[in-house]
C-alpha cells in the first residue's frame, strides 16, 4: 500500500511539474494573440539574462560559435515622437537598454570575450554604446595596393574598448550629435607568407576620436520598415589619443526604409562610404567592401563605397522572404573611383517574427559574391549601427 501511495505521489508530482513547465513556457514564449512562438514576454519580464547562442558564418574567420547573455533592463516603454514633417505624432518604442557578455570561437582559431552595454536615457535625449573586449582574430590581408597582391595570413590580439555618447538637442527632432572613442592595444603577427614590408610587422596600437552627427527616425531599431538613419563621423587617430599612428578618418552611412505595400512588402536602401588618409594608416584599418557574400578585408583601399538594397515580403503573419543585392568599389583617392570595376554580391533568405513587442525578425541569408557562396544568421537588421 505504501508503495502505491509513493507511486501516486511521484506521478502527481511529475504531472504537476510538467504542467508547470508548460505553463511557464506558454507564459513567456507563446504569443496569446496567435499562439505562435514569441520571446517578447520573456524580454519584457526583465528578471534575468537571456542566453543567445552565437553562430558565426563570416567567411573571413570560418564557421564558429559562442554564447551571449543579454540583460534587457526593465519593461518595454513607449514614447510619443514627431515624424520628420512634424505633421502628426506616432507611437514609437524606445531603443532598448541592454547589457551583455559574450564569448566566441571559430574554426580558424579566432576567439573573443566581450562585455557591452547600449542604452537610451531621459526619453531618448541621450544614447550610449560601449564595449570592452579582448579579441584575437585570424584574418587575411590581400595587399590592397600597399604591398604586392597576395594572401598574407595574420593575427591581431589585444584589448579593445569603444565608447559612444550621443545627445539629442531638441526632444521633438531625431537629430543626435556626440563623440566616440576607440582604443585597441593591438599586436600584429603574420602567420605565414610574411610580407617584406617592415612596417606591417610592427605592434600597432589604435587610438582615435570622432565627432558624430546622426539623424534617426526609423520606426524600429531592430528590423525597421520605414524611416531614415543617416550618420557622419569625422575624426583623428593620433598618438595623443593612445595610438601609434596619425591619420584621419571620415565615414558616412545612410539607411533608408520605405514600405511598398502596407504590411506586405518592405524595401531598404544602403549607402556607405569610408575614407582614411595619411601616411601611416595601418593595413588592417583600411576601409573595405562590406557585403554579404564577400569576406571581410577582401577588397580594401583608402576609400570604400558600398551601395545595397534589401526587400522583404511578408508571406505569412510570422514568416517573410528576403532578397538583397549590392555593389562595392575601392580606390586610393576619392577622385580615382572606377565605377566599371565593381564587386557585386547578392542573395536571398527568410525571417521569422521572433519578438513582436520589439519588432524583431531573425533568420538566415545565403549570398554569392565574386568568388564564394556564404550564409549568415541574421538577428534584426543586417545593417547594424
Amino acid at each position: 500500500m505504501k508503495y502505491f501511495k509513493l507511486f501516486s505521489f511521484l506521478s502527481l508530482f511529475f504531472i504537476y511539474q510538467n504542467a508547470s513547465a508548460q505553463s511557464t513556457f506558454q507564459k513567456y514564449f507563446i504569443d496569446s494573440v496567435d499562439n505562435a512562438v514569441d520571446v517578447s514576454n520573456f524580454l519584457n519580464a526583465g528578471f534575468g539574462f537571456l542566453p543567445v547562442p552565437i553562430i558565426i558564418t563570416e567567411p573571413a574567420v570560418g564557421f564558429g560559435g559562442g554564447l551571449t547573455a543579454i540583460y534587457f533592463h526593465g519593461q518595454k516603454k513607449q514614447r510619443e515622437n514627431l515624424d520628420t514633417l512634424n505633421r502628426y505624432a506616432q507611437s514609437k518604442d524606445l531603443p532598448p537598454i541592454t547589457t551583455g557578455v559574450a564569448g566566441a570561437y571559430t574554426a580558424n582559431g579566432t576567439w573573443l570575450g566581450a562585455l557591452f552595454h547600449q542604452g537610451s536615457y531621459k526619453n531618448d535625449r541621450f544614447r550610449y554604446l560601449g564595449a570592452l573586449a579582448y579579441l584575437s582574430p585570424n584574418l587575411t590581408f590581400y595587399g590592397s595596393g600597399v604591398i604586392d597582391d597576395g594572401e598574407y595570413s595574420f593575427n591581431m590580439q589585444g584589448l579593445m574598448t569603444f565608447h559612444e555618447f550621443l545627445f539629442r538637442p531638441k526632444k521633438d527632432l531625431p537629430l543626435f550629435t556626440g563623440l566616440n572613442y576607440i582604443f585597441f592595444n593591438n599586436n600584429v603577427t603574420f602567420i605565414d607568407n610574411e610580407p617584406e614590408t617592415e612596417p606591417l610587422k610592427e605592434a600597432t596600437n589604435l587610438g582615435g576620436m570622432n565627432v558624430v552627427l546622426m539623424w534617426d527616425n526609423r520606426d524600429n531599431t531592430f528590423t525597421p520598415t520605414k524611416g531614415i538613419m543617416t550618420a557622419t563621423e569625422f575624426g583623428l587617430f593620433d598618438k595623443s589619443l593612445g595610438g601609434d599612428n596619425d591619420y584621419t578618418n571620415f565615414a558616412h552611412r545612410t539607411y533608408f526604409y520605405l514600405p511598398i505595400k502596407k504590411k506586405k512588402l518592405f524595401s531598404g536602401y544602403r549607402l556607405q562610404y569610408q575614407a582614411k588618409w595619411g601616411d601611416n594608416v595601418p593595413f588592417f584599418e583600411l576601409p573595405f567592401v562590406s557585403l554579404r557574400g564577400i569576406p571581410a578585408l577582401r577588397y580594401q583601399n583608402h576609400n570604400a563605397l558600398v551601395l545595397e538594397t534589401e526587400w522583404r515580403w511578408q508571406v505569412f503573419s510570422r514568416w517573410s522572404a528576403v532578397g538583397f543585392v549590392g555593389t562595392g568599389f575601392t580606390a586610393p583617392k576619392i577622385q580615382e573611383f572606377d565605377f566599371t570595376q565593381s564587386r557585386v554580391a547578392g542573395g536571398f533568405g527568410f525571417r521569422y517574427f521572433i519578438a513582436s513587442d520589439y519588432g524583431l525578425h531573425a533568420g538566415i541569408d545565403v549570398a554569392r559574391g565574386p568568388e564564394i557562396w556564404a550564409w549568415y544568421l541574421t538577428v534584426g537588421s543586417n545593417w547594424f549601427r
